[in-house]
């Protein structure tokens, strides 16, 4: 049934005939005034009269339903219930005269929506939303695992009717807008000249097909065939287990009849934690000792692991502890997930490795107490170059200075390495057979300020 008809009048009506045709309808079919057995159809019927005034009363879409059917999102009546009128191509390619039938460009467009014909799409058995929870989770609780547990209220299909939405014995009415098919055909515009159709659950009957008289109705659901249910959902986050994954509780979200039912699935987040950083399996951690115990030992809790315990570190005297240097241990770290849960899954005894990184605090300029203390310190420290490389090259020969020619200076500041010149590198690269000099690199086996390492000069 078209628009027209549904509105009783001609295709060629005035838009003061298509409004005064909605008002004595709608004063007609209005629910209020209907009986309490003849609710649920004047309420469909209502619905429908609303629905093609809506879009005849819009000259734009009153224009595209009469040259489609329908306008772009909303159901044209023509298309909506029963059969297809026929291809919709074939106004567009001229039917059988043409190289390619149009039929071939209807059932590509079916295809796409994954469908092998309209009928196959509009069968498919729908499901339920997924329900989707996110939840924060500590660095702990993902090495010792957590249970969350959440109340959870969802739809269950009817205990007492068993999803009928009726009395045991009640004769349902067939509903008149989707033929008692629960479905109805919506033909969508995918571009200039083309259209698609698919397949949605008719909004008069809920995807049923057909309904039940109030007096009929399940006391217990009230005719919505679904009933509420609160239960306590439990999700095992297992040791070892990364940040972002999913926990997916299977056909735990709404029931409704005639549809397979959803999965609940947790998503955890881990926290920043103030003392380990995550890599993999490995844990990392900063600790900071002074001088004299890089040089001469220590033996101190240097951290406090993520299930309590200190980890306590001891370094043997003469073990000498350099800027950048990790302390390893290993089994220390994360526990590795395996990739199944279960009697045979689950966490295994492995672990990763725990990595402290040891910064040294250096003592404070004019630290000494006397000028004395100087002279100790030198007499204890080692005071020559071990590489007879670095002695060569940093060694200058007097007498190949003109005159002796040495400029002292006392002015000067201390540069870190974060505070360095960013050097843009926007200068072609030189020929391999190319010598290239500057300030700073090319010395012999030292690395530039940037970090790369320097081809070492050779000796002649």
């Amino acid at each position: 049934m078209g628009l027209y008809e549904i509105l009783e009048i001609e295709s060629s009506a005035s838009s003061a005939d298509i409004k005064k045709a909605y008002r004595k309808l709608a004063l007609r079919y209005h629910p209020d005034k209907a009986t309490e057995e003849e609710r649920h159809i004047a309420e469909t019927k209502f619905k429908e009269i609303s629905h093609a005034y809506e879009i005849l009363s819009d000259e734009a879409r009153r224009e595209e339903y009469d040259f489609y059917g329908t306008t772009d999102g909303i159901h044209g009546q023509s298309h909506m219930y029963g059969e297809p009128d026929g291809n919709p191509f074939e106004n567009f390619y001229g039917g059988g005269g043409q190289q390619y039938d149009p039929r071939d460009f209807y059932n590509f467009f079916n295809d796409m929506n994954g469908a092998n014909g309209h009928r196959q799409s509009a069968g498919a058995k729908a499901r339920t939303e997924d329900a989707e929870i996110e939840v924060d989770v500590t660095l702990e609780d993902l090495f010792k695992g957590k249970i969350i547990r959440t109340t959870s209220t969802r739809n269950i299909i009817c205990t007492l009717c068993k999803g009928k939405g009726a009395k045991k014995n009640a004769v349902p009415k067939k509903c008149n807008t989707c033929d008692g098919e629960g479905i109805v055909r919506k033909i969508r515009r995918v571009g200039p000249g083309l259209v698609t159709q698919e397949y949605v659950d008719c909004s008069a009957c809920e995807g049923i097909g057909k309904f039940y008289r109030t007096k009929d109705r399940c006391k217990k659901c009230e005719g919505k065939r679904v009933i509420e249910e609160t239960k306590i959902l439990e999700f095992e986050i297992v040791k070892g287990s990364h940040s972002g994954e999913k926990i997916v509780l299977s056909k735990e979200s709404d029931e409704y009849p005639g549809k397979e039912t959803g999965d609940v699935k947790l998503t955890f987040t881990t926290k920043d934690h103030p003392v380990f950083t995550r890599k993999g399996d490995d844990l990392y951690a900063k600790y900071k000792i002074p001088l004299v115990e890089a040089l001469c030992g220590f033996s101190r809790v240097l951290v406090k692991h993520l299930d309590g315990r200190g980890i306590k570190v001891s370094t043997p005297p003469g073990k000498v502890i350099r800027p950048g240097d990790y302390i390893k241990i290993t089994g220390e770290g994360m526990p590795v997930k395996n990739g199944s849960s279960g009697w045979f899954g689950g966490s295994s005894s492995k672990r990763g490795d725990l990595y402290i990184e040891m910064e040294i605090e250096f003592p404070t300029d004019n630290w000494y107490l006397e000028r004395n203390d100087i002279l100790k310190m030198k007499n204890l420290l080692p005071s020559a170059i071990k590489s007879k490389s670095d002695m060569s090259r940093q060694t200058v020969d007097n007498d190949s200075l003109p005159e002796a020619n040495i400029e002292v200076f006392t002015d000067f500041t201390i540069a870190k390495q974060d505070a360095l010149p960013d050097y843009k590198e926007d200068s072609p690269t030189p020929a391999p057979e190319e010598e290239h000099h500057n300030g700073y690199n090319g010395y012999n086996g030292y690395s530039g300020f940037d970090g790369s390492a320097q081809p070492e000069c050779t000796q002649q």
